[in-house]
């Protein structure tokens, strides 16, 4: 049953991963955002934080280029546009709690609202190819 749960989740993983790769190829500045949460995120989750400490500033930067950039001509709207603008709220917040050398666990709780905020995004470009 565990070696089952395991593969279900590491399908889901793959699965969400080629996604996002895929979504995001004709958006390199997305693209980019998502390289770096990934190579500091799950490092996280196993408890290696240097990752995302040493790279949090390269994150936030990341997404205020995002949003100074033009959108792709099929996720440029209203809901998109208020979604990055959270997503770089809650990243500054990130690294502000990394420049002050907060707990790993305050760490985590913010770096898993940005993961969250991530996902909300890259759900939104789901069908986008149907259009």
């Amino acid at each position: 049953m565990k070696k089952k749960m395991l593969f279900v989740v590491f399908s889901l993983f793959v699965a969400l991963s080629s996604f996002a790769q895929s979504k995001f190829d004709n958006w390199p500045e997305m693209k980019s955002f998502h390289t770096t949460l990934s190579q500091t995120f799950h490092p996280a989750e196993d408890g290696d934080f240097k990752p995302i400490r040493t790279r949090s500033h390269e994150m936030l930067t990341s997404v205020k280029l995002i949003n100074a950039s033009h959108l792709p001509k099929q996720y440029d709207n209203d809901e998109m546009k208020k979604t990055l603008k959270r997503l770089e709220k809650e990243t500054d917040k990130l690294n502000a709690i990394i420049v002050r050398q907060e707990q790993t666990t305050t760490i985590m709780k913010q770096f898993t609202v940005v993961h969250d905020v991530f996902h909300e995004v890259a759900g939104m470009c789901k069908g986008d190819d149907k259009k």
